[in-house]
């Protein structure tokens, strides 16, 4: 149904696109729409007072606005970094810059976490001697929530989770976690996998900053959103300081500005913050107007195809093994095909029958160690695929299996 709105589903249709975990393919409507910014309204933004920069500001703008809709949260809680490193880098230093953070403190994270968000905190703890402590999964990948009630001790300042993990694909209960947490224990909520296929809600979920990503969810690769609490966001100071950040300087001192721009150092990315402005009208579309709806239809969609693929798996588990619970996990499965160790000669026997997926650690080096894992191959679906794509994608991993 939604193929034709792809260009590259649509014009080849010998590709079975496959690794939507790693970043999606781009409707018609935003590469036109982004095209014809670019033909006819491009400019810098905050900078100038005529009308080309002005509706580039509002483009930039609109875009937070789609996005702050779609998290239910406010628009001037949403700052723009370029990666996911950039946005989980830029809330960790925030918080050692402004004394949140510092000596004899702890930050406790998920074992199963992507290493975006586990290595700007044990960078920066080399510098600011904190301390880096992990909690485990049980052995069928699920929380272990006696040893993050065991990991939690005082000193512990910073708890921090992915949603969803980008190699077990179990949706996180994050309320859950959070209602372990003291007042005083900043909750982060790296949402990479989770924003783009799932409703989110920025204020039911509890958490006090998530990053996500705009690739994952159709816009253009380069683009990341760190959302904070409003009051969290004034109150602290970036460790970066550039133009658009400051609101008064001189030679003895500088002074931030209050608002979200003081995190968005340098020339904001407008032209990717179009193209997820327009990913989000597209999302919109899908029902009527509705944005929290648009995405519902994904959800569903997501759903259906995960319970389609997991009978799928079932009738091959004397062969194959998926990595993660069977329920509360959306289109995307992690698995090893036994008897077969060389991951790059998985990888190549699917890239040999035009069909995309993801073979290695998935930047999740210290889960699959803590599992005895020492690759997996990962096959993500999303809204343009529909059940004969996962009846290629398992003819294709049977002919592997027989041979």
């Amino acid at each position: 149904m939604f193929k034709k709105d792809f260009p590259l589903i649509k014009n080849h249709p010998e590709i079975l696109y496959l690794d939507n975990a790693a970043s999606t393919q781009k409707p018609e409507i935003v590469i036109e729409w982004v095209n014809d910014y670019l033909r006819n309204e491009y400019a810098n933004i905050h900078r100038g007072n005529y009308l080309l920069s002005e509706k580039s500001d509002e483009h930039y703008e609109r875009s937070k606005e789609l996005l702050a809709e779609l998290l239910n949260c406010k628009s001037k809680e949403i700052a723009y970094t370029s990666n996911a490193n950039s946005a989980i880098n830029l809330f960790a230093q925030t918080l050692a810059n402004s004394w949140v953070i510092w000596e004899g403190d702890s930050v406790l994270i998920g074992i199963r976490d992507h290493h975006a968000d586990i290595l700007p905190w044990m960078s920066l703890s080399k510098h600011f001697w904190f301390r880096v402590k992990f909690f485990w999964l049980k052995d069928d990948f699920t929380v272990d929530y006696d040893d993050l009630k065991d990991q939690y001790t005082k000193d512990v300042k910073v708890v921090c989770c992915w949603y969803v993990s980008n190699v077990t694909w179990w949706i996180v209960d994050v309320k859950k976690i959070k209602s372990f947490l003291r007042k005083d224990t900043l909750f982060f909520i790296d949402a990479s996998q989770a924003v783009p296929n799932l409703v989110i809600d920025f204020d039911d979920i509890w958490c006090d900053a998530l990053a996500l990503t705009a690739h994952k969810m159709m816009a253009y690769t380069w683009l990341w959103a760190l959302v904070m609490k409003y009051d969290l966001l004034k109150e602290l100071k970036p460790l970066t300081a550039w133009w658009g950040t400051i609101k008064d300087v001189s030679i003895e001192w500088y002074e931030f500005r209050s608002w979200v721009w003081k995190y968005e150092a340098g020339t904001p990315n407008v032209i990717w913050a179009v193209s997820l402005e327009y990913a989000l009208e597209y999302i919109k579309n899908l029902w009527a107007g509705d944005l929290r709806r648009g995405m519902w239809t994904i959800q569903e969609h997501e759903f259906l195809i995960a319970e389609y693929a997991m009978k799928k798996f079932d009738a091959l588990k004397d062969d194959v093994k998926v990595i993660g619970p069977q329920k509360d996990r959306i289109a995307l499965f992690s698995f090893i095909v036994k008897n077969h160790e060389n991951f790059n000669q998985v990888g190549e026997f699917f890239a040999e029958r035009n069909i995309c997926l993801r073979c290695w650690g998935h930047c999740a080096y210290p889960l699959h160690k803590s599992y005895q894992l020492w690759w997996t191959c990962r096959m993500s679906a999303y809204l343009y695929n529909d059940e004969k794509d996962i009846d290629r994608f398992f003819d294709a991993l049977n002919e592997l299996i027989e041979k």
